[in-house]
């Protein structure tokens, strides 16, 4: 039998990404979020959902500009400092060890121990109740060499990301499955 709850944010698990910004001094910071997705495929974008008074959310909106760093399993306690501290108070690449790499097309750096990096530009900003979302288009992509397949893409065994519930719990993503298209073979 169902049972019927409050309306909540059971989709689950989700993306855990750190998202670096900078403010016009190139003075940086790194958030963690789990409110993230791909959004579009042509030209490709992805968003972010970042609550106002986030001092991420104030470097984004003026700069319009963000990389989306796809972290692995074992900077677990990385990606949690990076969500538990203030970017006003602390600099956050010190305080993990995480360093800055140049990116190509934006002003935010990558952060060189993620094995995926996405180099995004702002399109739309959303106010949506506790959290604005970021609609970026990703302007360039980054993958270190040992995550990438025999064809040239991520393959997540190597990459190993993380995820998180809606029970604030985060999750290594594990076994492969199955195939786009596993319906359709006999």
């Amino acid at each position: 039998m169902k049972v019927e709850r409050r309306p909540a944010a059971t989709l689950y698990p989700v993306p855990v990404v750190l998202v670096t910004s900078a403010d016009q001094d190139g003075k940086t910071n790194i958030i963690t979020i789990a409110w993230t997705g791909v959004a579009c495929s042509q030209p490709p974008m992805v968003t972010i959902a970042i609550r106002p008074n986030r001092y991420s959310h104030e470097l984004i909106s003026r700069s319009r500009e963000l990389v989306v760093n796809i972290p692995t399993a074992d900077q677990l306690k990385m990606v949690d400092y990076c969500g538990m501290v203030s970017g006003r108070d602390v600099d956050k690449f010190r305080g993990t060890g995480f360093t800055p790499l140049p990116a190509s097309r934006v002003g935010p750096p990558l952060i060189k121990e993620c094995p995926v990096n996405l180099e995004c530009v702002v399109r739309h900003i959303l106010p949506l109740g506790s959290h604005d979302l970021f609609v970026a288009e990703i302007v360039a992509s980054h993958a270190d060499e040992e995550v990438l397949d025999e064809n040239g893409r991520v393959d997540p065994k190597r990459a190993r990301p993380l995820a998180y519930s809606s029970q604030q719990k985060y999750w290594s993503v594990g076994m492969d499955i199955g195939t786009y298209g596993i319906s359709r073979k006999n």
